[in-house]
């Protein structure tokens, strides 16, 4: 009983350097247990808190781990070089942040709603909103909206609020000094053209006819608003509406960026043809052209979220979606690219061989056709170049849009790449490299 005091008392050195090898060795397997993310994009933002609206303090690069701390309002808290905390968006895991300009202006519809610190009904509250409220909506998942909230960010039921298509009509801006106000809306300066070929009307409607146009990232002057419709004068003096989908507000007296310099910086919309009830064209042995665009198009979706961009699809399953709706994504998103993904099929069976890229516009859609088409003819099919097409999808579309044939459904030899995993992973390449030189 008297051999562990005799050790303390003769070996005090040996036992704590002991005690302090358990302990690191303790501490090590503690930091080991942190969940690990590694950043798959070029350029991924690091906040100074769990949501959008806080400022950039750095960006981590492609390859660079990080470990996650604690997690908050679906952000991950992670710790960077130089003992530095800072947080990113947990879905940026799989790479596809949010894009600020998919941001739309809702209002509260209910009595009241309560804002949450996260999207659970148990969660801390942090206010509340009264009907009638204008918030703007940054993110949305199960049930629930991420909202800029004081000068940070918080979560609302969704059903308690009308989302409109309308864009925030004020540049927002938080201050630490704002814990007790809503967003602080900055007065607007200026405009940029986010299209070419944008009019200004004569009224705040598209039935008044239009004076001028305009190509992209145009600076005009802000005058005032009427609805969804910025009055403006560009630097010749001529004054009139554009509609505010089409521009970009700014509190600052110069152009702003409008359009994405890098994969990671852009919103891509993917449209696999048909689905549901609309089956598309038939192989020879009757199976779906739905079938074979969806699991394209879900390639060429991990691709590209891999490479950080923020990657939308028109339809995620089997379910029918009609062409309307297909354009109005990306209209409502300001998608960077639009890309429809069909199968061909010619009149008499094995008769017809290859695929096309067809585009609408030559002046926003020509250059984002010429760059995919560029990177088509890798494919083990013959590539029959760029037509214009008149397709609904591509003439209702207001951003920069093309549709790809991939090959004919009813040719034997197409088909048998068509139905192939590893023809759907050269399309997916094609589609990335042409879209990392379009955005160059």
């Amino acid at each position: 009983m008297q051999k562990p005091l005799h050790w303390f008392k003769h070996y005090p050195v040996v036992i704590l350097l002991g005690l302090l090898v358990i302990v690191g060795l303790f501490a090590t397997h503690a930091l080991a247990a942190y969940q690990q993310i590694t950043i798959k994009a070029n350029v991924v933002n690091v906040r100074q808190g769990p949501g959008l609206s806080y400022d950039v303090m750095s960006q981590a690069n492609k390859g660079e781990t990080m470990n996650v701390i604690a997690q908050k309002n679906n952000w991950y808290q992670v710790r960077l070089s130089g003992d530095k905390i800072g947080w990113v968006a947990s879905w940026l895991v799989n790479n596809t942040e949010v894009s600020a300009t998919s941001n739309r202006v809702a209002k509260v519809t209910n009595s009241f709603a309560n804002v949450r610190q996260s999207s659970t009904v148990d969660s801390q509250l942090l206010g509340r909103l009264n009907q009638g409220d204008a918030i703007t909506v940054l993110y949305q998942q199960n049930g629930w909206s991420q909202i800029k909230y004081n000068s940070a960010v918080g979560w609302v039921r969704s059903d308690l609020i009308n989302l409109s298509n309308q864009a925030p009509t004020t540049v927002q801006k938080t201050s630490d000094n704002q814990a007790n106000s809503d967003t602080q809306n900055v007065a607007i300066k200026s405009v940029t053209t986010q299209l070419d070929n944008t009019k200004l009307r004569v009224g705040p409607n598209t039935a008044y006819q239009y004076t001028q146009t305009y190509p992209a990232n145009t600076k005009l002057s802000y005058i005032s608003k009427r609805g969804s419709w910025y009055q403006v004068k560009d630097t010749d003096g001529n004054s009139g509406y554009v509609a505010s989908w089409v521009v970009t507000p700014s509190e600052k007296n110069e152009v702003v960026k409008t359009n994405a310099t890098s994969l990671s910086e852009a919103t891509i919309v993917l449209d696999a043809g048909h689905g549901g009830r609309d089956v598309g064209a038939l192989s020879t042995q009757s199976k779906y052209e739905k079938n074979y665009t969806l699991a394209t198009v879900e390639a060429v979706a991990k691709k590209l979220k891999a490479a950080g961009a923020n990657v939308v699809l028109t339809r995620s399953n089997d379910t029918f979606v009609g062409l309307a709706p297909r354009p109005a994504v990306a209209n409502q998103l300001k998608a960077d690219a639009f890309i429809s993904i069909h199968f061909d099929s010619s009149n008499e069976a094995n008769e017809a061989s290859g695929t096309t890229t067809y585009y609408y516009s030559k002046n926003k859609d020509i250059a984002l056709a010429k760059a995919i088409n560029n990177q088509t003819q890798a494919l083990p099919l013959n590539n029959r170049g760029i037509e214009y097409g008149n397709y609904q999808v591509l003439r209702d579309n207001q951003r920069p849009s093309i549709l790809l044939e991939l090959g004919y459904i009813n040719s034997d030899q197409d088909f048998k790449f068509i139905s192939s995993p590893s023809y759907q992973t050269k399309v997916a390449n094609a589609v990335y490299n042409g879209l990392t030189n379009y955005f160059k």
